[in-house]
């Protein structure tokens, strides 16, 4: 089936979506997506756009619309300057937000340019119940293959193979100040907002001392009577599989530009839950904070999703 004209969206824009954008934007209105950097001049047929795909409602502007969506970003470099995140989970978050954001607006086709047979995408990818097409493998032009997908539409095939030369899924470019992602066994039955809440009430009994405080959606850290952080609950991108909790204040928080966050993901599986503290400004130096705030936030996240392991029964 050969579809007319429609709007596609290119998720990841570096030389490989640049080439495919232009190529596809002769026969269908085109977007083209990228995490950072400046956008190029938009023509008749092609625009551009900056959203962090990491994020279900960056995903979720970036794809309102769409008919097909081509996936090629990839966590393949670290996308922030003070990482502490294994590129895997990075590729399940990107996917899961990608994911539930095409199932949300309507997208009616996901093609997947895939890294290998054991692509940790394509799982959550399938989950998303978007008709998935998949090219395994550059060959000698991934670009024509991947237009001829799309042109093929949802019911021309589901999956290419073709030997790894030329070009490969696109790297995300570094966009945000810090990213630490932890992964984690959820709980038979809890619900995005029961592991946040299970988080603060947990985190004063193994961190000397901490106290927490939480009220209508606005949860405080205290450290020695003063005030660390306070992170408020943010309804609009929130859901039983994710609690995103905005960085609003406190002594550890630098200035930000409204996109620090800490957040509570349950991931398509069901099983996986992720914790995510993404674009947050340090007030310590760079320097002073990878090697003290980093390092101890990563081993309390480690520890709490160990404890997570131990849960067998409703949140607390």
């Amino acid at each position: 089936m050969r579809i007319s004209m429609s709007r596609v969206v290119i998720a990841g824009a570096g030389a490989l979506g640049k080439s495919l954008a232009t190529q596809l934007s002769a026969t269908h209105e085109v977007r083209a997506v990228r995490a950072s950097g400046a956008l190029p001049a938009p023509s008749e047929r092609l625009s551009w756009f900056q959203a962090d795909l990491l994020t279900l409602h960056g995903a979720e502007v970036a794809f309102t619309g769409a008919h097909t969506v081509v996936l090629l970003a990839q966590a393949r470099r670290a996308p922030a300057r003070l990482q502490r995140a294994s590129l895997i989970d990075l590729d399940l978050l990107l996917a899961d937000s990608v994911a539930r954001a095409a199932r949300l607006v309507g997208v009616k086709h996901l093609v997947v340019f895939a890294c290998g047979e054991a692509d940790a995408r394509l799982p959550l990818l399938e989950k998303s119940g978007v008709p998935l097409s998949v090219l395994r493998g550059g060959g000698p032009d991934p670009v024509a293959q991947l237009a001829a997908m799309v042109e093929a539409g949802p019911d021309g095939g589901s999956s290419q193979t073709a030997a790894w030369t030329g070009a490969s899924p696109e790297a995300r470019v570094p966009l945000l100040a810090t990213c630490s992602v932890q992964r984690a066994t959820r709980p038979p039955g809890w619900s995005a907002l029961d592991l946040a809440r299970a988080y603060f009430e947990w985190l004063p009994g193994e961190v000397p001392l901490v106290k927490t405080s939480e009220r209508q959606g606005v949860f405080a850290v205290s450290m020695a009577g003063a005030r660390g952080l306070v992170l408020r609950l943010v309804p609009g991108r929130s859901s039983p599989d994710c609690a995103s909790l905005a960085v609003a204040d406190g002594l550890l928080a630098g200035r930000s530009d409204g996109d620090s966050r800490f957040e509570f993901r349950v991931l398509l599986d069901g099983v996986t839950a992720m914790t995510a503290l993404v674009d947050f400004r340090p007030a310590l130096p760079a320097l002073v904070y990878r090697f003290s705030q980093a390092i101890i936030h990563e081993r309390v996240m480690r520890r709490f999703a160990a404890w997570l392991a131990e849960q067998k029964g409703p949140p607390p």
